[in-house]
């Protein structure tokens, strides 16, 4: 199928926080344009062109069938989803039991740093570091160690490994986020890059929550590499993170999941990620309902 990347849309009155947004959010948003000067919709990731045809096809085919209850995920999209990662980034091993759906990466994010640190740890964070990151490690009560990328003799950003570690030891970090490729500067981390980094990381047994969201989206020649096919060290004791989002310009759609392949880091975040009752691909079941109610000492009356 040909895609369209010619047709740019009118968003305008669509609701799109990119151009309706601007000025709603002080501090977050944008300001209006003076009069006379256009919106630039570039402030938020998430894209001008029409959403592939097949996407809004399937959408439409669904709705046509009135009757939306409660489903469960069927063999397919599991399926889907270790195609992809197979054909596409060479991952080998996936199974079913590895992928778990998660309301959104951010949302992962949290669960997973809930089941690895306590309140109040220390997180290794590169910076420039996505907003996301930040808002999200702060309003949950952690502290983020930055470590800046810095600029080669190329112009190329480059991670400090010097540094990396030395924040590991004077914070006494357990977990970093990585993201990869890396947002906002661009970069597709290459092997030897991320080998350096699990070097360091299995030197001082720090786990990886690695934000992979921006995997399919590589230009030219380069090739993503999955954060857990780097080693063994990588496969057990890091936390992948995807969604469809950003490949297919689908951000408005809430939807993400998580890769884990250690069993027992599967089944703790697997249970954290389900204590709001609220973390389901079908939003909300009755027996979540009720335990959102019994967990308030509210009571149920005929």
């Amino acid at each position: 199928m040909k895609y369209d990347f010619t047709s740019i849309l009118d968003r305008h009155g669509k609701d799109a926080i990119a151009v309706d947004g601007l000025g709603l959010n002080p501090g977050f948003t944008p300001s209006q344009p003076k009069e006379g000067f256009s919106v630039i919709p570039m402030w938020v990731a998430d894209m001008n062109f029409p959403t592939v045809p097949s996407v809004t096809e399937a959408i439409i085919k669904r709705a046509k069938h009135p009757a939306f209850g409660y489903f469960s995920p069927t063999k397919e999209y599991y399926q889907s989803i270790i195609d992809w990662h197979t054909k596409r980034n060479h991952v080998t091993g996936l199974k079913r039991k590895h992928i778990g759906y998660e309301n959104g990466v951010l949302g992962g994010l949290i669960s997973a740093m809930n089941v690895l640190c306590s309140k109040g740890d220390y997180v290794l964070l590169h910076s420039p570091a996505y907003i996301g990151f930040t808002n999200s490690l702060n309003n949950n009560g952690y502290h983020i160690v930055h470590s800046p990328l810095v600029l080669d003799d190329h112009d190329l950003w480059r991670m400090d490994y010097e540094d990396m570690e030395q924040k590991i030891i004077d914070y006494k970090i357990h977990t970093a986020i990585l993201c990869s490729p890396y947002n906002p500067i661009g970069r597709v981390w290459t092997l030897e890059e991320l080998e350096k980094c699990m070097e360091i990381f299995e030197r001082h047994h720090v786990y990886i929550i690695s934000d992979e969201i921006w995997s399919d989206l590589t230009l030219y020649d380069y090739q993503h590499i999955s954060v857990q096919m780097v080693n063994e060290y990588a496969r057990e004791h890091t936390i992948a993170l995807y969604a469809p989002s950003k490949t297919f310009n689908l951000a408005g759609l809430v939807g993400s999941y998580h890769i884990i392949y250690n069993d027992y880091l599967r089944e703790r975040i697997d249970k954290e990620s389900s204590l709001s009752h609220y973390n389901n691909m079908s939003v909300l079941s009755m027996h979540g309902l009720i335990g959102a109610y019994s967990s308030k000492g509210y009571q149920w009356v005929d």
